[in-house]
């Protein structure tokens, strides 16, 4: 009060204490009192601890909230602007590989960073939403001009002599980011680190949490567990084509040992191709169902030659496997270059795929 009486009686201020009502002189000391709290809160008679409560209070309505954990999020690399290769997809041989022609010859990729469950390995089975990864890369690139990054981390080719490459549409999309982002594979890092890996591994964690794909609980849930079995297959007579269920869907696709559309959607059953000796000019088919199957009207194709290999037929025995060399006058299988290889039953279905990988 002695500041304020000091304030009051300034000099000047006599005309104001004579002017003033005490009405006016009670207003006046109620907003000297409210300027003295508001510069120094402690001499106003706050507590230290409450003012420090209320300047917290007002820090965190002004200031931009710093969250406490990021949510996993997804974004697409983006496409250089050199060093691509133009190529032209000619066929998919499941999620992950594809056949291009890059500079006049036909070259198989395997995408960087992605794996994709089996559909085509000669001694496994169809993985849980292999089918439905490989159905999506053909969609997504069959026919098209696609442009190939390589990666110096990861090599020029892999052990099968597979180019590796990350695959970039026109439109700007990164295929092997696509496949992981839309939960048709795996994130997958062989050895060390490639390009894009943080971003793949982060479209892989949106998935997850996503449920998407081969990460819904109803479908794969994350794991490689095998495709639905195939129902045991019944003995068909000798005049009579064995049917199977994984390929009674799929229309004929025999086109003179052209490149079959349905590669990646072949079932591998009843009868599965074990491996091709190319040199040697032999195939190796196993029966994997529970029944005897008549092979005699079967096709086994050279697809690199577009050409068959004679000599398939007679009875297999249930889990039997057998050898086939081919009895033509020519050799059919290419030696130097992968040259994939398919099995059709009579009615011109395919049965199995073999990639050569």
């Amino acid at each position: 009060m002695e500041t304020l009486n000091r304030l009051i009686h300034f000099p000047g201020s006599r005309g104001i204490r004579r002017m003033a009502a005490p009405g006016a002189y009670r207003l006046i000391i109620a907003c000297m009192l409210a300027l003295i709290a508001t510069l120094n809160p402690v001499a106003a008679g706050a507590h230290p601890a409450r003012i420090a409560e209320e300047q917290r209070a007002l820090a965190s309505n002004t200031a931009t909230p710093v969250p406490t954990a990021t949510p996993a999020t997804s974004r697409s690399p983006s496409m250089p602007t050199s060093g691509l290769e133009r190529a032209v997809v000619r066929a998919v041989v499941d999620g992950d590989t594809l056949d291009v022609t890059l500079k006049g010859r036909t070259r198989r990729v395997r995408l960087i960073g992605v794996d994709t469950p089996e559909t085509t390995h000669p001694s496994r089975p169809v993985e849980c939403f292999g089918r439905e990864a490989a159905r999506f890369l053909t969609e997504l690139v069959n026919g098209q001009t696609v442009l190939l990054e390589s990666d110096p981390s990861q090599g020029d080719r892999d052990r099968y002599n597979r180019l590796l490459r990350f695959v970039w549409l026109p439109d700007g999309r990164l295929v092997n980011y696509e496949i992981i982002a839309r939960g048709y594979g795996f994130e997958y890092t062989f050895s060390v680190p490639y390009t894009y890996q943080e971003q793949f591994k982060a479209a892989q964690r949106a998935a997850r949490e996503a449920q998407v794909g081969l990460w819904a609980p109803d479908a794969c849930n994350g794991e490689r567990a095998p495709a639905t079995a195939t129902p045991a297959i019944a003995a068909p007579s000798p005049a009579a084509a064995p049917t199977a269920a994984g390929n009674q869907t799929l229309p004929p696709s025999y086109n003179r040992c052209r490149t079959d559309p349905n590669a990646a959607r072949a079932p591998n059953a009843p009868v599965a191709i074990v491996g091709v000796d190319k040199r040697a000019e032999t195939v190796t088919l196993r029966n994997v169902g529970s029944e005897p199957i008549n092979l005699d009207g079967w096709i086994m194709c050279s697809f690199k030659g577009s050409q068959i290999h004679q000599g398939i037929g007679g009875a297999l025995a249930p889990g039997e496997t057998r050898t086939f060399k081919h009895t033509g006058s020519a050799s059919i299988w290419n030696n130097r270059e992968t040259d994939p290889g398919g099995l059709y039953d009579p009615q011109g279905r395919l049965v199995s795929y073999w990639p050569d990988r």
